[in-house]
């Protein structure tokens, strides 16, 4: 499996409100981020060094030798900001045992990753383990109602789509919607929707599962969260939330 290559931006953005909640509550704290070599979603090690963090840690289940090539990605974005203490983890988050970390992170942040997990609600658990204090998570999301030339496809606020569950219809319905936020030119794809998928439980590439908002922040309080605050943002198909142990 080919994982795309980072996409970082060249400078803090404080309109992206990760960034808001991360400089809400980094300051003179030991910071990790979750995933964060993966896809299009930017790394945010330089904006919890930015605004105070005390020790830097990126964790990511690519492979070091495999792919290589994100890891060193990561480094060179380190080395042109000028940031040369920081600790790297190639694991799975849901592996991760404390010991191997000594302590949980004050600070967790994690975007992009949750519902290309086979198991999300393990996930959020694994993430309440090793976050000591403030998570803060962005995840994808479905609407409540889409509707298009296709027809019609509905889920209650209470719901979580399977994407492998997904009938030819649902699908067709999907994919136009889906498409209009896709850009094609660097490789965007909604995998399980906009493009066939294969799934099996070690691949993390295909999109699993896409909650409702109201069934995100429902997830994450039951994993042992408190919402502390949260937001729409990418045309409001994802939600960034804001979240305490």
């Amino acid at each position: 499996m080919k994982i795309q290559p980072i996409m970082m931006a060249p400078q803090l953005n404080l309109t992206d409100i990760r960034d808001q909640y991360i400089a809400r509550v980094v300051q003179g704290k030991t910071f990790a981020e979750v995933g964060g070599l993966w896809g299009t979603v930017s790394e945010k090690v330089s904006v919890a060094k930015q605004f105070g963090a005390t020790e830097l840690t990126m964790i990511d289940a690519a492979s070091m030798t495999e792919h290589q090539y994100l890891w060193q990605a990561f480094h060179d974005r380190m080395v042109s900001l000028n940031i040369d203490k920081y600790h790297c983890l190639s694991l799975d988050i849901c592996d991760i045992q404390i010991e191997e970390i000594g302590k949980p992170y004050d600070v967790v942040h994690c975007a992009g990753v949750l519902y290309h997990h086979p198991h999300p609600m393990q996930m959020l658990v694994a993430l309440r383990k090793i976050t000591g204090q403030y998570l803060v998570l962005t995840s994808a999301i479905t609407q409540e109602v889409i509707e298009n030339e296709k027809g019609r496809y509905q889920i209650p606020p209470s719901g979580v789509m399977f994407v492998p569950a997904l009938s030819e219809s649902e699908r067709e319905i999907l994919t136009v919607y889906w498409e209009q936020f896709m850009i094609k030119e660097r490789g965007m794809a909604v995998m399980g929707i906009t493009q066939p998928a294969d799934y099996n439980l070690d691949d993390f590439a295909p999109w699993w599962w896409l909650p409702t908002a109201h069934a995100l922040r429902s997830m994450c309080e039951v994993a042992g969260f408190k919402v502390l605050d949260n937001g729409l943002t990418w045309h409001n198909n994802a939600l960034s939330l804001l979240l305490s142990v």
